[in-house]
């Protein structure tokens, strides 16, 4: 009895501590990706520099250089403020869509740069032109960014390379190329659903979920551990959130484990 109540313990447990190493892993990644995105708007700045667009060509150099540079270090900045709110509330963007949100930002702290030094040097712009305005901001904006994404992208692929899950040398050979769906106890054992079936076997699910720690998944239920990669649909009806796996089962959702799903952009 002591070791049961035991093991019904510690998941919700490591459900708590799953939430907040995501949260910091999140923040992390986010963070690392200001720096590629800065160093690529130094560079696009140098570019602009020499191409001098917009009529800047009339600016001469060691007035057009750090104009250029200067907003286009500013627009990285607010792209990379972008990107970590992104990571935080949206994780499961696709690159692209992050290089939009970036974009995003990167006008918008363009734009306010420029407005200003057009309010002290000219005063009061019209609508007009700064709509026009904001066009040609987001048009560099959007390039620099994706380039920024695909460089800040590689850099964690090469820092992050994926890990095979410890869990899958328990596994009986025929599984141990497959694709862990979702974890699930068992009284004492723990049910492996993966994508060429099931196996069960005779361990703590505190322990399983540890062996999977280099899947991306969330502990839904005190008995149920879920891979993002798993699931097939995200529902909710009648005030619950229900997970439909790739293998067509439904996986329960706890109230706390309904929060975590939220917190990680399931739903």
């Amino acid at each position: 009895m002591a070791d049961k109540a035991l093991e019904n313990r510690r998941p919700s447990i490591h459900d708590t501590r799953m939430v907040d190493v995501k949260e910091m892993r999140d923040t992390t990644r986010g963070s690392r990706t200001v720096i590629p995105m800065i160093l690529t708007s130094a560079i696009a700045g140098g570019i602009l520099t020499v191409m001098a667009p917009y009529g800047t060509h009339a600016f001469p150099l060691e007035w057009r250089a750090p104009y250029w540079v200067g907003l286009c270090i500013a627009g990285g900045l607010g792209a990379g403020a972008a990107n970590i709110l992104l990571e935080k509330t949206r994780p499961t963007l696709s690159l692209w869509q992050r290089a939009i949100g970036q974009s995003i930002g990167a006008t918008l702290c363009v734009l306010s740069i420029l407005l200003g030094l057009q309010y002290i040097i000219v005063g009061h712009m019209g609508h007009p032109p700064l709509l026009t305005l904001a066009v040609f901001v987001w048009i560099i904006s959007i390039v620099i960014c994706s380039f920024g994404v695909l460089l800040g992208g590689r850099a964690d692929t090469l820092a992050s390379p994926p890990q095979r899950p410890a869990l899958m040398e328990r596994l009986k050979p025929a599984l141990r190329d497959a694709d862990i769906y979702a974890l699930t106890a068992e009284d004492h054992y723990v049910r492996i659903l993966t994508s060429k079936g099931e196996d069960l076997i005779l361990m703590r699910l505190s322990d399983a979920i540890k062996e999977v720690a280099s899947l991306k998944g969330l502990s839904v239920h005190r008995s149920w551990w879920v891979a993002e990669a798993g699931v097939k649909t995200t529902l909710r009806k009648d005030g619950k959130i229900i997970l439909t796996l790739k293998n067509e089962t439904q996986a329960p959702v706890s109230r706390s484990g309904a929060k975590a799903v939220r917190e990680a952009g399931w739903v």
